[in-house]
């Protein structure tokens, strides 16, 4: 499922949900952004641009490789950016919400 989120450069958009994110993608991004998990940086500032970004990445569960999105319980963005909106696409892991 792809949730869409809004905002203006410069705001934080709160993506708190229970499950994982299997990936992200700005329309019309902003300049830069972060993720933060509870209001703390988890990520450093990076440059935005209009391309899908997957967050899947894989791990051995029981001698098995899997693949694990990023958690979203307590996840928001925070952009950085002037005069503008932009639009945030979140692929929403199937089977984790």
């Amino acid at each position: 499922m792809i949730v869409p989120y809004r905002g203006t450069y410069g705001s934080t958009v709160q993506i708190d949900h229970p499950g994982e994110i299997e990936g992200y993608q700005f329309i019309s991004p902003p300049l830069e952004f972060r993720l933060l998990r509870t209001g703390s940086p988890i990520t450093e500032w990076e440059p935005c641009d209009a391309d899908y970004h997957s967050m899947l990445r894989p791990v051995i569960a029981n001698e098995t490789l899997r693949t694990r999105g990023l958690e979203a319980g307590g996840l928001s963005v925070e952009t950085r950016g002037l005069c503008g909106d932009f639009t945030l696409l979140i692929w929403r892991r199937e089977g984790t919400f």
